[in-house]
């Protein structure tokens, strides 16, 4: 009966893995690709405009705002920020990972819980590519918005995420807010296609189980 089941488990578990997360540089489309109410944390009012706060330095450096823990990550040991409005970004609040020492800035984001619907505004000083990594192993590499601006990235991923982590060679990167809800994008064809392989071969599998069970012993 183990033996039975082992190839429809690993069909399933590849159905679900077939689920491509689908990448945004727009937030309108981006949050119409979502449902229901969209939970946004940002740095507003932490830090008086034109003034910092120094959370710490080294790999590990962490705050949480709104439920959200934003730490510098494992590739990183540069210090991490809240810069109040005009700082860096007129009217804008942002949480500021600096490196100084490594070849990488890394700032990596915890969720409060596992999402399917992701988007924040970030941006560095030299319009580097970025590298963005989410908890499901799928990545993105788009270029950071060059301050004083900053641009888009959202991501619907079906399966959910609980993390992510950013990183990219410019020596400043800047976050200013971060968006989650639920998203409404379905798993693309081929996953239901081979959802569908699945448990029609579970079906034959099982009829052949019960044929050989029933079947009549010769003498």
């Amino acid at each position: 009966m183990r033996r039975l089941f082992c190839v429809p488990v690993v069909l399933l578990a590849a159905s679900f893995s077939a689920q491509a997360d689908l990448f945004y540089n727009d937030p309108t489309t981006w949050l119409s690709a979502t449902t229901g109410a969209v939970t946004t944390v940002n740095f507003e009012g932490l830090v008086p405009p034109g003034n910092f706060s120094f959370i710490g330095s080294g790999a590990g450096t962490n705050t949480t705002v709104g439920g959200i823990n934003f730490a510098i990550g494992p590739a990183s040991n540069g210090n991490l920020f809240i810069l109040g409005d005009g700082v860096y970004y007129p009217g804008t609040a942002v949480i500021s990972s600096q490196e100084s020492t490594t070849a990488f800035n890394d700032l990596l984001i915890t969720l409060p819980a596992r999402v399917t619907a992701l988007g924040f505004w970030f941006g560095d000083f030299g319009g580097d590519t970025a590298t963005i990594t989410l908890s499901d192993g799928q990545f993105a590499q788009p270029t950071a918005a060059v301050a004083p601006y900053l641009g888009f990235f959202g991501v619907a991923a079906p399966g959910g995420i609980t993390s992510v982590d950013i990183t990219t060679p410019d020596p400043v990167m800047n976050l200013s807010s971060l968006s989650y809800g639920t998203t409404t994008v379905t798993p693309e064809p081929s996953a239901l296609l081979l959802l569908a392989t699945v448990i029609a071969i579970t079906g034959l599998l099982l009829r052949k189980r019960l044929r050989q069970s029933f079947a009549p012993t010769r003498l």
